[in-house]
Formats: C-alpha cells, sequence, structure tokens
C-alpha cells in the first residue's frame, strides 16, 4: 500500500471523475484506484473484531474524503447519471464499492423520492451486510430524510408492518439510524411506530430494539422513559417487561426508579 500523498490522489480522483457518465469504466478505474491504496494484509472483513464480513480493500480514509468532495459536484450537477453509476457501483462484490454507492444515492438531488426509494428497496435485504444496511438507513436515506421526511417515515412504517421478523428488524433498524440524523425532531412520530411492537415485542428483534431505545435515550432520556412507562402500562407481555428491564441501565436513577414502579419490573 503506497503512502497517500495529497496532490497525487487529487490528480488521480480528478482522472476519474472523467468517467462519471460511463459506469462501466468509472467502476474499472475506481477498482483499481481502490486496489491500488488496499491493506493487502487485512483483504477480508473477519480479520478485525467488527468489521463487515464481506471483501474490504481496507482503505485509507483521506481516499474516501476526497473522492466524495470531488463526486458531490458531479452528483449535483447531473443527478440521473449519478443514479445509474450508484446503480453499476452497487453491483461490486468489496464493501468500499458499495459504499461509495450508498454515499452517491444518499447525496443526489431528487424532484422526487422515488428514484431513492426504488434504490433502497432493491438494495435493501435481510441478507445485506449489516454495516452497509446501517449506511443504506442513514448515508443513503440522507436526502430523502431531509427533503421527505414524511415519505421516509412511510418507508420505515413498511417495513414496521412486516410479519416477517427480519424485515421487522431491518425497520428498527431504519429507525435507529434515522434518528441519528442531526437534522431529525421528530420523537413522537418515532414513538408512534414503534408503540405497537414494543408493546408486545417479538423476542427474535429484541436486540435491535435494545439499540433503538439507547440511540432514544441518547436524544431524550425524559420523553423516552415517559413513552415506555405509558407503553408498558397498557401490555400485558412478559417480554415488554424484559425489554424494558434490560434497558434500565441506559436511564438516569430518577428515571429507572419511575419505570421499576410499573409492574416492579
Amino acid at each position: 500500500m503506497p503512502a497517500v500523498n495529497p496532490a497525487r490522489l487529487r490528480f488521480q480522483i480528478e482522472g476519474l471523475m472523467a468517467f462519471f457518465q460511463s459506469p462501466p469504466e468509472f467502476h474499472r478505474r475506481l477498482g483499481d484506484l481502490f486496489s491500488l491504496y488496499a491493506n493487502r494484509a487485512l483483504r477480508f472483513g473477519e480479520s478485525m473484531g467488527g468489521k463487515p464480513l464481506i471483501p474490504m480493500y481496507h482503505l485509507p480514509h483521506p481516499i474516501f474524503r476526497q473522492l466524495e468532495l470531488d463526486l458531490q459536484p458531479y452528483a449535483n450537477e447531473n443527478p440521473q447519471a449519478a443514479l445509474v453509476l450508484a446503480d453499476e457501483l452497487w453491483q461490486d462484490t468489496f464493501f468500499e464499492v458499495k459504499q461509495t454507492a450508498i454515499f452517491i444515492l444518499g447525496i443526489v438531488p431528487i424532484k422526487s423520492p422515488d428514484p431513492v426509494i426504488q434504490r433502497l428497496e432493491r438494495w435493501l435485504s435481510p441478507e445485506l451486510d449489516s454495516n452497509l444496511t446501517a449506511d443504506l438507513f442513514s448515508a443513503g436515506t440522507l436526502k430523502l430524510q431531509n427533503s421527505y421526511p414524511d415519505v421516509w417515515e412511510k418507508f420505515i412504517e413498511s417495513f414496521l408492518r412486516e410479519d416477517d421478523p427480519e424485515r421487522l428488524a431491518l425497520g428498527i433498524q431504519g429507525l435507529t439510524e434515522g434518528i441519528k440524523n442531526p437534522t431529525f425532531k421528530n420523537l413522537p412520530a418515532i414513538f408512534r411506530l414503534i408503540s405497537p411492537i414494543i408493546r408486545n415485542p417479538d423476542r427474535s428483534i429484541h436486540h435491535d430494539l435494545v439499540h433503538l431505545i439507547e440511540s432514544l435515550v441518547q436524544i431524550s432520556p425524559t420523553e423516552t422513559g415517559f413513552f415506555l412507562k405509558q407503553t408498558l402500562s397498557l401490555s400485558n407481555s412478559s417480554e415488554a417487561e424484559r425489554l424494558v428491564k434490560q434497558c434500565l441501565p441506559l436511564f438516569p436513577e430518577n428515571i429507572q426508579a419511575d419505570l421499576k414502579s410499573i409492574r416492579h419490573i
């Protein structure tokens, strides 16, 4: 792996951008660039704890930073070409190339939410690497969530209505990532969406719900505590009690005591 020379890297990526509207050639040259800077000693995700389990280049951070800076004006100028390029890159087997497709999807200007929704529906699946799932629900929905918050909400809700626990888990993960968006302000909408799920939670999504509640607590422990207390008071589910009990350490002591007062969890 050669050292990253900023001037050389800018020159290399400027050359890559010449093929922005030729997706197969851009794809091939992007792979060549990533291969040039790859850490050959760490080629697959399982070599590092918590990392993706699909092939990786393990690139230095400056590569992505410069690539994203250069992609932004091209995507702004030609959104349709950007979407076609994202489709091309998503077909790749390497993690960082798919990440590039997700980045493009999240920055492309859209006059309608449909092109982004269509790609999210095609790209998301329970089998997708969990790191890419998180990226799709965060970076990949950035423009959608900021420009069309109601459409974003309905998209997430479509997963939450699924009977399939794996699809339901995707919806919970989508909420967890979505509320991390700095522009997100609508906690009541999240509480409305998850209330029936927490009242009678499926054990298979318990882990995902804990992560969601943890993110909600970071935004507002008081509102989240009140919501859980209210929801638990309407529930007869032992799984709901178990979920709230597991989440108690996430809260300040006064809110923990308030939650414990409900059926002495």
